[in-house]
């Protein structure tokens, strides 16, 4: 028998209605096809909002690791734009090999 992989459109989780059920303790399950399509898992995070007109919206939080926090800063990022301008510009060159790193390195 051969299985076919299936992808979830957009289209076809917005315009699909589904029902979940509050358990004990005020629990819901998510349906498979929301978690796969913002693929979270469990122990993820999700915000939620409350509209004015009772509608409920869930999405997921994106965290970043305290351990690669640095590199998302303002600061950082600024730095990584103008580096990234300087290749567009040719300013910078890439070692084509070892030797070549070593001897930029030794024109420092």
């Amino acid at each position: 028998m051969q299985t076919t992989e299936r992808r979830v459109s957009k289209s076809h989780i917005r315009n699909r209605i589904k029902k979940v059920v509050i358990r004990n303790r005020n629990q819901i399950t998510l349906p498979r096809e929301y978690i796969d399509y913002v693929k979270v898992s469990e122990g993820e995070e999700l915000e939620y909002q409350i509209t004015d007109d009772g509608t409920l919206i869930f999405k997921p939080v994106v965290t970043i690791p305290r351990d690669q926090a640095w590199f998302w800063t303002e600061k950082w990022q600024a730095e990584e734009k103008e580096v990234d301008e300087e290749i567009r510009n040719g300013e910078i060159n890439e070692p084509r090999s070892l030797e070549d790193f070593i001897d930029a390195l030794k024109k420092l």
